[in-house]
């Protein structure tokens, strides 16, 4: 039998932003404001990275950053100056690693017990799911939020 999934509650979603934005400032010095519920773009100048959750959340979060955001990491990572433009795509899934981590600490602290897999690349199509855009100096950073309440532990929608 298939469990009833339900949207995360607006309060969840918020306190993931939250965290997003905090450490999006720590990790690669970046201001980002939430501005607007948009579609996502994506075109060859961003990559995509998704993470998938289990347990009770279930779905993936894709992060759509611009090349430089991505490059910055790297170059704080690797204390690089000027990072090789194909380690992009090492920054980006590394960013979305981080700040996927910290904010399913914000799901936790919501009741919710949920894990999130490996980051990979994201080609084609992006998921169905609640959008985000971030405006940040370097670019937008759109969230694709695709992650379901199972029902089976943490607050109801």
């Amino acid at each position: 039998m298939t469990e009833p999934l339900t949207p995360l509650a607006p309060d969840v979603v918020n306190s993931f932003l939250d965290v997003v934005v905090r450490y999006l400032r720590t990790t690669v010095g970046l201001d980002a404001m939430v501005a607007a519920i948009a579609p996502p773009v994506t075109t060859h100048q961003t990559i995509a990275v998704a993470l998938d959750f289990e347990g009770d959340v279930r779905g993936p979060v894709t992060w759509v950053f611009p090349r430089p955001i991505a490059l910055e990491l790297v170059r704080r990572l690797m204390s690089e100056p000027d990072p090789a433009p194909e380690t992009a795509t090492d920054g980006a899934t590394e960013l979305a690693n981080i700040l996927t981590g910290r904010a399913s600490e914000v799901l936790e602290r919501h009741g919710f017990r949920c894990e999130f897999g490996v980051p990979r690349i994201h080609v084609g199509d992006l998921p169905v799911g609640f959008a985000v855009r971030m405006t940040t100096a370097n670019g937008p950073i759109d969230i694709v939020l695709s992650m379901s309440n199972t029902g089976r532990s943490g607050p109801r929608g």
